[in-house]
């Protein structure tokens, strides 16, 4: 049987010890599920935060494995529904990341009361099993921090930083940061970290990937380098794509190119390839 353990005293407190220490709370061989939502579930693209987080801890000298574990459409309830499936994988680590879908309409909305007693019957299942925990506070739900629904969010993130302390488990508090994010692009035209207004583009799954992989006590200087690398990696960005099946990905620095072009039009991105594209057809009719 595997030695309960749990980091010590806070989420934060365990950062602080293992940045002391030097290492990462994740140990070469352990498994890793990632349950929640159409989030984490195109988390497991080759773009999304699963693969960067992985990818992170293999940067790093850890060779750990992902145990995806996203539906789309999911929420706390339906989560706890398919717990038995993902516990039976034995992971070392569960991240749960759910609460988009519990804050929006019927028949996925729930109340905050039932919300929290389904993430409190995970995490009951989740410690009889051993397993060790990171709650991920839920990811907004449209990129305006003062929508109804994302003040009902909020609610629920106060819920699971103080359950989080209570049971001396992780929290990467990724809602926060999201929003961080989007107030730092707020002069950015158009989305700045989704590609529809929930699912995370190219900027989203870079920085919900660097959350985690902070809260686990990877440090920030070998983030930075980590960013370097997954500039080269093509995202899923708003470009002439459908949210559920992207077909078009750029890098963020090709993304960024797009834009500043688009800027000096006067437009955005979306628009200036839609016009790239036209004037392509219209040129090559004209040639006939």
């Amino acid at each position: 049987m595997r030695n309960k353990w749990f980091p010590a005293i806070s989420a934060a407190a365990a950062f602080l010890c293992s940045l002391q220490a030097g290492e990462c709370l994740v140990k070469d061989g352990e498994k890793i599920a990632f349950a929640g939502d159409s989030i984490t579930q195109f988390g497991n693209r080759p773009d999304g935060f699963i693969h960067l987080v992985m990818n992170g801890l293999k940067r790093n000298g850890i060779a750990a494995a992902a145990i995806p574990a996203g539906v789309g459409g999911n929420n706390s309830a339906d989560i706890l529904k398919r717990l038995p499936g993902i516990l039976k994988k034995k992971p070392d680590w569960l991240i749960l990341q759910c609460g988009t879908n519990d804050v929006g309409p019927a028949p996925k909305g729930l109340s905050a009361e039932n919300y929290r007693k389904n993430i409190r019957t995970v995490l009951d299942a989740a410690e009889r099993a051993e397993i060790r925990i990171m709650l991920v506070t839920p990811s907004m739900r449209g990129e305006n921090p003062d929508g109804r629904e994302n003040i009902r969010l909020r609610e629920l993130g106060t819920f699971l930083r103080e359950e989080s302390g209570k049971r001396k488990c992780l929290l990467a508090d990724w809602n926060k940061a999201e929003q961080e994010l989007i107030a730092a692009r707020s002069s950015i035209r158009g989305l700045k970290a989704t590609i529809d207004g929930v699912h995370l583009d190219g900027y989203g799954n870079r920085a919900l990937a660097a959350v985690i992989l902070q809260t686990f006590g990877i440090p920030e200087e070998k983030i930075a380098e980590l960013r370097r690398e997954w500039d080269r990696i093509p995202s899923m960005m708003p470009i002439a794509n459908a949210w559920y099946n992207p077909q078009y990905k750029v890098t963020i620095p090709d993304y960024e190119v797009l834009y500043r072009a688009a800027e000096k039009r006067g437009t955005g991105v979306n628009e200036l390839v839609k016009e790239i594209i036209a004037a392509f057809i219209e040129r090559e009719r004209s040639q006939k």
